[in-house]
């Protein structure tokens, strides 16, 4: 259990707010962690779909139609089924708002993700609720200020340029699973400062393949050949792995974010502890690795369809008349933030989002129970008319300061989440995917091969469905 090992950490008191708070009765507020998901929900319109997969498979198939056809026939508050789970979906940017601001503090991020990413990323950073979210949250920050950043800049830079360097050379290139690669040398290099190449890489990003396949895996139990038994085999592998690595982080020299979370106290001098270091780099890596991924894919795919977008980087990019991008340069390409928002606004790196309530509350006019499972679907929040311009265009001026459409509502843009729990990587994120692009279209023009099929993938990651073929000509 997480609390088992937060109330280990403080032994047997926690500190808030300068009170002290009894574990006993910490414990009495987590009771609800304890209890199963409340299906009972006949007083709300919707249907749950078939037995066990529910909706699932018509999502995988079509995620916004199904959105779109639900939402429609139901409303913003409706029943469904997905992935093994029952519970509500909620539609609209107020209702999320409701949600992720939480004054009341009535929904669980940990318990949301209970069904799913809990098999696997049980107590890191998003699978933690309140006192514990917070206090753990704010050690982890360190690793992302400026002097960290900085410092992980600077080994992800050289990185990219000598590996996009050599693309223009591979036949029948394929822009998915070279980026993934790449970032996956990038993330093993500056989250946990080991040579991205090699057996060993070579081992984790198997693990890692075999984690995320389990997660889709519709029997939780270790059956031999399943999905999911290989997915905990690898959890195992990284658990192993990283246990490995954390006793000489613990006083060496390095910037890798492994190291910054095996010496960074908190305000009474305590270290995580090895268990907490090893779920927080094991998610953080996990989840920055493919969201940025996926970002990067959706990027190309629309500048791909869009020439003159494209040219509007690039030419801002040569704007900078460097060889090399510093940190200081990030905030001087404005145009290509905008378009990599607008493409996670078009095409969320996570489709769905969970929270599951605490106690009974009500959203949307309806009496929500304690304890069901709500599912938050951006991307079709992000292609509202009612808060966007010709929603389905590829339009980055909308992030422009003269439209600023994403300001129309707190919560009609959530490209990295929101409230307490929102990305904690953003930044880095945002940066990694800069710095790729400062590299990729300084040295090349592009575009879609004659076969080039336009199909998108919803789910377990987004990305084009031919794994995007281009052609590359070198500038």
């Amino acid at each position: 259990m997480v609390f088992a090992a937060w109330k280990t950490h403080w032994t047997n008191a926690i500190v808030d707010n300068n009170k002290v708070i009894n574990v006993e009765q910490t414990a009495d507020k987590n009771a609800y962690q304890l209890e199963p998901d409340n299906t009972d929900l006949g007083h709300i319109p919707g249907e749950f779909g078939l037995p066990i997969v529910g909706k699932t498979l018509s999502i995988v198939k079509d995620f916004y139609g199904t959105i779109d056809q639900h939402y429609k026939k139901f409303g913003p508050i409706s029943r469904i089924g997905f992935g093994g789970t029952r519970g509500l979906l909620v539609v609209g940017p107020e209702y999320y708002k409701q949600i992720y601001i939480d004054t009341e503090k009535n929904f669980s991020s940990r318990m949301g993700y209970n069904n799913s990413l809990a098999h696997f990323y049980g107590g890191s950073l998003l699978l933690q609720d309140g006192d514990e979210h917070r206090f753990q949250r704010r050690i982890m920050q360190t690793a992302f200020k400026t002097p960290a950043m900085k410092g992980y800049l600077k080994v992800m830079s050289p990185l990219i340029k000598s590996t996009t360097d050599q693309w223009g050379g591979i036949n029948n290139f394929h822009f998915f699973p070279e980026v993934k690669s790449l970032l996956l040398d990038v993330a093993c290099r500056t989250f946990i400062g080991i040579e991205g190449q090699g057996p060993v890489a070579e081992k984790v990003n198997k693990a890692f393949l075999d984690v995320g396949d389990g997660l889709m895996g519709l029997i939780k139990r270790e059956i031999p050949g399943t999905k999911f038994a290989r997915g905990k085999a690898g959890e195992r592998y990284l658990s192993d792995f990283f246990d490995s690595l954390i006793p000489d982080r613990r006083t060496a020299e390095g910037n890798d974010m492994l190291t910054y979370f095996c010496q960074e106290p908190d305000a009474d001098g305590n270290l995580f502890s090895n268990d907490e270091v090893r779920r927080h780099i094991s998610f953080l890596l996990f989840a920055a690795h493919d969201t940025t991924t996926s970002a990067l894919s959706h990027v190309l795919y629309e500048i791909g369809k869009s020439p003159q977008w494209q040219q509007r980087l690039r030419d801002e990019i040569l704007s900078l008349d460097k060889d090399d991008i510093e940190y200081d340069d990030l905030d001087k390409l404005p145009l290509v933030d905008q378009a990599v928002k607008e493409a996670l606004r078009m095409h969320p790196s996570v489709m769905m989002m969970q929270r599951r309530t605490i106690r009974e509350t009500d959203i949307g006019g309806y009496r929500v129970p304690a304890n069901t499972v709500l599912m938050i679907a951006p991307m079709y929040s992000h292609m509202m008319p009612e808060w966007w311009d010709e929603p389905e265009t590829f339009d980055p001026d909308r992030f422009g300061d003269e439209r600023k459409e994403h300001k129309r509502h707190s919560f009609n843009y959530m490209g990295f989440g929101g409230g307490g729990h929102k990305c904690i990587g953003m930044h880095f994120a945002l940066m990694q995917t800069k710095v790729f692009l400062f590299h990729f279209l300084k040295s090349y023009r592009f575009k879609f091969t004659e076969n080039f099929n336009p199909a998108l993938q919803s789910i377990p990651l987004p990305k084009p469905a031919d794994d995007l073929p281009l052609i590359l000509e070198r500038l």
